[in-house]
């Protein structure tokens, strides 16, 4: 899987569940109020956790190191197409909603959108 499509900027790298080491990539854009956070799934680059395993402490790690305000947040969890015939395998982008427990986040839920509703977004 290539990673040099325009939702990642960065490589991420964090502990997963068991602390195993993961990876994902990372885009980050800054608006007035909000700021959105992509996070991609990188397959078969990732030995560790899934982010849609894990994407509950990932945003929580992710807001105390980029020194993101909880309350600003918007999590978005991509997945690339990773060319195969097969429909699951297909890009997709979902929002995240976590309910707030202090400085963490708790029981995500995923909505689907669209690329082109990311790209509004972060325009």
């Amino acid at each position: 899987m290539k990673t040099d499509d325009k939702y990642v900027d960065r490589l991420y790298h964090f502990n997963g569940k068991w602390d195993m080491p993961g990876i994902c990539g990372l885009k980050v854009v800054r608006k007035s109020g909000k700021t959105i956070v992509i996070a991609t799934n990188l397959y078969d680059k990732n030995p560790g956790t899934s982010i849609s395993r894990w994407s509950a402490q990932l945003a929580t790690i992710i807001c105390s190191e980029l020194e993101i305000d909880p309350g600003e947040l918007v999590f978005i969890e991509r997945n690339p197409n990773i060319h195969s015939r097969l429909e699951f395998y297909a890009e997709t982008f979902d929002i995240v909603e976590f309910d707030r427990e202090g400085s963490h986040f708790a029981n995500p839920v995923w909505k689907r959108i669209s690329g082109d509703e990311v790209d509004e977004l972060i325009a």
